[in-house]
């Protein structure tokens, strides 16, 4: 008897440590999930940000205008003439 109550205890405990845990701690399931979404949504903005910095033009204006197409393959290219020195600087 004594051990079956030790169980039944024990495994009370443990309901109540986990429902603890899970729900009702400043850390629960549903404080991680507010922050996976937010931290999903913060990803894809950036991804669109660099996407549209990256598509300054359009496929037909680099077509029709070969200026233009120069200076977009040697900004996102980094192309140069042989005659040049080109220097990349890397902002962190």
């Amino acid at each position: 008897m004594k051990k079956k109550f030790k169980i039944i205890l024990f495994f009370g405990l443990l309901i109540l440590g986990l429902v603890y845990i899970f729900i009702l701690s400043g850390n629960s399931l549903k404080k991680h999930r507010e922050l996976n979404k937010k931290m999903k949504y913060i990803d894809e903005s950036i991804i669109k940000a660099k996407n549209q910095v990256n598509n300054t033009y359009t496929f037909d204006e680099l077509r029709s205008d070969s200026t233009l197409l120069e200076k977009y393959v040697r900004e996102q290219l980094n192309w140069q003439k042989s005659t040049e020195d080109v220097y990349i600087f890397v902002y962190e």
